[in-house]
């Protein structure tokens, strides 16, 4: 208050349990999380956690590091601006260099604010009484390891890490939220705002869980101009702080969940084609299968799966496709040329009918797994694994077409692709005999 700096109540409320003391006078929380949705005031938090180790706690050393370096010279000029703006503070300023890759804040007293990149190299050689890593989801496990050390030389250091929810790319913070969330220690505090996992997207309770500075920073009106112009992955993970699995999914939001169907059945007897696909390591494929249901639509299902330390076994895949085939007698085995022919092969040698859909093909089939699924012409029984794998697509869009793509993915995606492929077939009309007289 006394700069005309305010903090928000809930950054007042981050503030005071961060710099919780012990009985020593040194600080309790060592490394402190923070996870909120865009636009809420973590920058602002950081710099008055700056200036207050600045100007009161005597701290000597502070870095900033984001995961671009654009973001942390935006922090520090707001500290620089703070510092000329309030003469309190300017009295004790020494310097204050702007130039690219040297920039810093002196004060008379020797204390100092540098600027960091979150690369290898950078951090190596500093000792920071403070460190704030910005946009935490960005920033690498190569780059977090060079940095989180430059504050042990301090024993009253402290680190603060700010970012909003991620996805399963985002591996750096997923493993910090994680050691956060299963009992951590007393010196990790962690402050998260999100909304429900699975909220609604136009949950207002939703938006204010995850939106601490809403009637104040934001409105309820920008947030829904936000749900309206952004992609649904964007929306979650900026605006609703939802963690998500791949930020390019081809999928609606909650399609997968609504072609559910626990009472699914396939037998035997109806139409019936197989796929089978191998992942770009070749330590995990699967067989998946699909099926004309009585009503119409198409029903598919994880047959079998097939996974090894080093590379999958293509002779037991095979012959694990032919035992299936026997059992349900499909039209047809579909797979991939280029990933899969070997396979192919020997299905074809076993008297196994085979068909390709790679290429031009394969953007056909996704283009029809799509409008099956979001036209509620599909139906799947819930499987854990397929669930996963359609969370973890990710696609590649060309100006006419898209397909699922494997090394883009947040994961395995070779189930998604097989079910590209069986829909694609079951998809297309169906002959019917016809006997004349």
């Amino acid at each position: 208050e006394d700069i005309g700096l305010p903090l928000l109540p809930w950054q007042r409320y981050v503030m005071q349990d961060m710099l919780t003391i012990d009985k020593n006078k040194m600080f309790v929380r060592k490394t402190n999380l923070l996870l909120t949705s865009r636009q809420q005031g973590k920058s602002h938090l950081a710099r008055m956690r700056i200036l207050a180790g600045l100007f009161l706690f005597n701290e000597r050393n502070h870095v900033v590091i984001s995961s671009a370096r654009s973001m942390a010279l935006t922090t520090f000029r707001e500290v620089a601006q703070a510092i000329e703006d309030a003469p309190i503070l300017k009295k004790e300023l020494k310097s204050i260099r702007y130039a690219n890759g040297n920039e810093a804040i002196v004060l008379k007293s020797g204390a100092r604010l540098d600027v960091r990149a979150a690369t290898r190299d950078s951090p190596r050689g500093a000792t920071a009484d403070f460190l704030f890593i910005d946009e935490l989801r960005e920033v690498d496990q190569v780059a977090f390891a060079a940095a989180m050390p430059v504050t042990r030389a301090r024993p009253n250091a402290q680190t603060l890490l700010a970012s909003n929810a991620g996805d399963a790319f985002s591996v750096t913070l997923n493993e910090l939220r994680e050691r956060c969330l299963a009992h951590p220690p007393e010196s990790l505090g962690y402050y998260e705002y999100s909304a429900p996992q699975f909220a609604a997207l136009d949950d207002r309770k939703a938006w204010a869980m995850a939106n601490p500075a809403l009637g104040i920073l934001v409105t309820e009106a920008s947030i829904q101009e936000a749900l309206t112009t952004q992609t649904t992955e964007q929306f979650r993970t900026e605006t609703l702080c939802q963690w998500i699995d791949s930020l390019q999914s081809p999928w609606p939001h909650g399609s997968v969940e609504d072609a559910s169907d626990i009472n699914l059945k396939m037998a035997p007897g109806p139409l019936t084609v197989f796929a089978f696909d191998v992942s770009p390591s070749r330590r995990d494929a699967s067989l998946v299968m699909g099926q004309l249901l009585p009503d119409g639509r198409i029903g598919v299902a994880v047959l079998d799966t097939y996974s090894s330390q080093v590379a999958v076994d293509e002779l037991a895949i095979a012959a694990s496709i032919k035992k299936w085939a026997d059992m349900y007698y499909p039209r047809m085995v579909c797979y991939d040329k280029y990933t899969t022919a070997s396979i192919a092969q020997r299905l074809q040698n076993a008297g196994v009918q085979t068909r390709d859909v790679s290429g031009q093909s394969f953007y056909t089939a996704c283009s029809d797994f799509h409008d099956a699924l979001v036209n509620d012409r599909l139906r799947h029984s819930g499987q854990d694994l397929l669930i996963q794998q359609m969370a973890n697509c990710a696609a590649k869009i060309t100006p006419d077409a898209w397909r699922i793509v494997r090394r883009k993915s947040a994961g395995p995606v070779d189930i998604p692709i097989g079910l590209a492929m069986v829909i694609h077939i079951l998809a297309q009309p169906v002959s019917e005999a016809k006997v004349y007289v």
